[in-house]
């Protein structure tokens, strides 16, 4: 999908053309009413074409648009409207030229589309997509449905089977597409060096899933040389929820403490409570890292979608949901102490853990967490900053210096990327890179 950033200081105008982007069919971006503001969006965001209008064009943006095509030379630029500098635009390599936005909508509409996956034999997509589905992954519900039909016609109601072995990994694998080829197994993936996954589909009955466990168990044993251990998970109904299956699958058949080797192991002999599976701990990583970089949008994200774990577990008693809440802020500031020196200086009162272990509902337990990472978020902003801030100074010093910069040089010997230093400029200046200095790339 093609995402456009339209640049027009005529704010009615540009939600105009913004409206006939969308209704083309085009992913529009956020209001954009100054050049400064384009080189951000560009720094930070994917985009894939900037429709900028001519009210915009003077001497300084020229200068700043020859930067851009230069430095984004993936993205194409249209400037719209009637342009006063035209025949120095026009020089501009990757800079389009056009008198109206129904010139302009077509112009982005031929835009060409990010280049496509390499096309491939569906055997080695459906197990691509059945590899992400298996792992941790951020994709809904929905979107893994697709990516399983790609797999394979899945009936709903499966079960996720893991064989880990200790060596002979080809006989294995071998054996392993014998079996689910005479025993109706709906995919057999080789997940990493030892371990290999089968889904057996159509809602089977656990008394169904562990003959046919027995069945493979007894079939390693005639075709191969290998130790083993197979575990089995318990029978979900959603696409999304295969990863859950996958982790329950694993734990079994690392049971062997308990349960002994070369043996069949069901996830219930472990325990009926599955939270510790459908828990989204990479989500909650995600949460971490995001406020962590001050992102308290994607922080956010990622607590709604781990909330909604602790809004369908109704079996949950709610001093467990507190000390799992407990965990997440421990972690939390595990990660900002290493990034802060500052931290024990920061002020988060909305984080006192006795609003946390006093709480009494799960709705409460969110409201929590909710402002207590928006804070957190608040208070890593103002702490990098900070960093901006003293960026910045040495910044003044390059451009006083009165030198041509060369911006890739620049990110060099600053330890840093473009981007964060647009960030000190637009913090500091309210300008951006390619203004601020006498640009060379």
């Amino acid at each position: 999908m093609i995402s456009v950033l339209v640049a027009n200081q005529n704010i009615s105008e540009g939600e105009t053309w913004r409206d006939k982007l969308r209704r083309n069919g085009l992913t529009v971006l956020q209001e954009c009413t100054r050049l400064s503001d384009m080189v951000h969006i560009l720094a930070q965001y994917k985009v894939h074409v900037v429709l900028c209008s001519a009210n915009l064009i003077d001497d300084s943006a020229i200068n700043v648009l020859r930067a851009a095509a230069a430095f984004f030379p993936r993205v194409k630029l249209i400037v719209a409207g009637e342009i006063p500098k035209a025949m120095i635009l026009s020089k501009i390599t990757r800079i389009s030229l056009v008198k109206n936005i129904d010139s302009a909508v077509k112009a982005c509409s031929d835009a060409s589309p990010p280049p496509s996956a390499p096309q491939s034999n569906p055997v080695e997509t459906g197990e691509r997509s059945l590899a992400l589905l298996l792992g941790d992954h951020f994709i809904s519900n929905e979107e893994s449905a697709v990516l399983l039909s790609k797999s394979f016609q899945w009936s709903p109601g499966y079960v996720v089977y893991c064989v880990a072995a200790d060596s002979c990994y080809g006989e294995v694998l071998r054996s392993l597409k014998n079996a689910a080829n005479d025993l109706k197994f709906a995919h057999v993936l080789p997940y990493d060096t030892d371990t290999f996954y089968m889904i057996l589909d159509g809602s089977p009955p656990r008394e169904h899933t562990l003959s046919l466990a027995n069945d493979i168990r007894l079939r390693l044993f005639r075709e191969t040389n290998a130790m083993f251990s197979i575990g089995i998970s318990r029978l979900r109904y959603k696409a999304g929820e295969l990863h859950i299956c996958r982790k329950e699958a694993a734990r079994a058949c690392r049971a062997t403490h308990m349960f002994g080797h070369n043996s069949v192991i069901h996830a219930d002999y472990l325990g009926t409570n599955d939270i510790e599976y459908a828990y989204p701990k990479h989500k909650e990583q995600r949460l971490i890292e995001a406020t962590i970089d001050g992102d308290a949008e994607t922080a956010l994200e990622m607590l709604d979608e781990i909330f909604e774990i602790f809004k369908t577990r109704k079996d949950l008693k709610q001093g467990l949901i507190n000390k799992m809440i407990l965990g997440v802020i421990v972690n939390l500031n595990i990660a900002a102490t290493s990034r802060a020196q500052n931290f024990e200086k920061m002020n988060l009162d909305s984080l006192e853990l006795s609003k946390l272990m006093g709480a009494k509902s799960v709705d409460e337990v969110y409201a929590y967490l909710k402002t207590g990472i928006k804070d957190f978020a608040a208070e890593m902003d103002a702490i990098t900053n900070v960093s901006r801030d003293a960026l910045f100074y040495r910044l003044k010093g390059v451009k006083d210096a009165d030198r041509p910069v060369s911006i890739s040089s620049l990110t060099q010997s600053l330890d840093t990327t473009a981007a964060y230093i647009n960030a000190a400029i637009r913090h500091n200046d309210g300008g951006d890179i390619f203004s601020f200095f006498n640009c060379e790339l």
